[in-house]
């Protein structure tokens, strides 16, 4: 990467850091983009160079940091573990530790990159298809601990799909026991996809 590179990536990077302050603060719907520009002391036409709207700076930062997510859990299933079973175990744990220590920013996070799933398709499709792509990865490297005639696409969508679902409950109802119903997903997908 080359020195005007790096300065535009350092660039992105400030304005996405002071970004996450300020919803820390006063939530997404408190944050604007001249207090952004204010706090990452870059002019509102600097801003626009970098992003379009202060709606595609959020979804960067949401899918930034929760699509990785996914992917890393993932990725840690694959390398730490022996097995689809223990693979899903691992994932479905840090799915678990992670919404028991979601704070306020991080639930607005996820809030926000669901609501958006419905008013831009494009962005949805791309959200889900990020998921489905660490998920296949997943049952591709384990197609052996699948039981014949499951197809991992297919197994992936029905992984997403569940997980989205109890997402927007947790954040649509304060007493819905995620925990207890991921513990029930991880069962329902053992019974029903494993030899």
């Amino acid at each position: 990467m080359g020195r005007r590179e790096r300065k535009k990536q350092a660039v992105r990077e400030k304005i996405c850091q002071e970004t996450v302050e300020l919803i820390r603060l006063h939530g997404i719907e408190g944050t604007t983009i001249e207090d952004i520009c204010e706090r990452a002391d870059i002019a509102k036409k600097t801003f626009y160079n970098y992003y379009p709207s202060r709606h595609d700076l959020l979804i960067q930062i949401c899918q930034s940091d929760l699509l990785l997510r996914t992917r890393l859990n993932v990725e840690g299933a694959l390398a730490n573990c022996n097995g689809l079973e223990a693979c899903l175990k691992y994932i479905f744990n840090e799915m678990q530790s992670n919404i028991a220590q979601a704070d306020r920013l991080e639930r607005e996070m996820i809030d926000y990159m669901i609501i958006n799933l419905s008013n831009n398709r494009t962005q949805s499709a791309n959200q889900l298809n990020f998921m489905n792509d660490c998920f296949r990865t997943l049952y591709e490297n384990n197609l052996d601990d699948l039981k014949p005639g499951l197809d991992t696409g297919f197994c992936a969508e029905i992984t997403v799909g569940m997980i989205n679902a109890m997402m927007v409950n947790w954040l649509n109802d304060e007493s819905y026991d995620i925990a207890a119903n991921y513990d029930r997903l991880l069962k329902f997908m053992l019974d029903s996809m494993l030899k």
